[in-house]
Order: C-alpha cells, then sequence, then structure tokens
C-alpha cells in the first residue's frame, strides 16, 4: 500500500529545478513521442504522470483534490514566476560620473 505525504509549501521551495533538468525531461519526452516536440504536448504528459502517481496512492478522495489544488497552485506560481524572468525589462545602464582610476 503506498501513502503520499503531502508536502509542505516549505519542502516545495527546496526543489532543484534547473534549467538543464527540464530540458533532459522535455528530451526524454520527445524520444518517447516526437509530438512532445510543442510545450503544449510535453506539458500534457507531465500533467498524466502527476495524476498517475496521484491516482496510485491510497488516501481519500477530498485528500486528492487538496493535493491537485495546491499542485496546481505551486504550477501556476512556477509559470509566473518563469515568465516574468524571461519577459522582464534588461537592467538599465546607471548614469553616473565617472572619474579615472573608477573600476
Amino acid at each position: 500500500m503506498r501513502r503520499l505525504i503531502q508536502l509542505p509549501n516549505t519542502v516545495m521551495s527546496q526543489l532543484k529545478l534547473s534549467t538543464q533538468l527540464v530540458s533532459q525531461m522535455h528530451q526524454f519526452l520527445i524520444q518517447h513521442d516526437a509530438s512532445a516536440q510543442d510545450p503544449g504536448v510535453a506539458s500534457q504528459y507531465l500533467c498524466a504522470v502527476v495524476g498517475c502517481l496521484l491516482g496510485e496512492q491510497d488516501v481519500p478522495e477530498s485528500q486528492k483534490e487538496e493535493i491537485l489544488e495546491n499542485l496546481f497552485a505551486f504550477t501556476r506560481h512556477v509559470a509566473d514566476d518563469i515568465a516574468q524572468q524571461m519577459y522582464a525589462a534588461p537592467p538599465q545602464a546607471e548614469v553616473g560620473i565617472w572619474k579615472p582610476g573608477m573600476g
């Protein structure tokens, strides 16, 4: 019997998510199904994996629903954070007075 331990937000914030990890997972999906080159298809695969893992857990439906809601909120937070980083304005050059000898 499998048990799912609901991870508190403090544990979720300690994930080691990197561009390399995401790229490797995406490439793995593409090897399985070439249509996963489309980020939407790849995202569907990843959501289906979450559904499979959660579906295998021996916990009450109400707890599964709560976990799904928390995962959706977490997913939205990550997506918003990444989008904000991608579309953030480039840093503005600082204006000041330069004098010889300044680094």
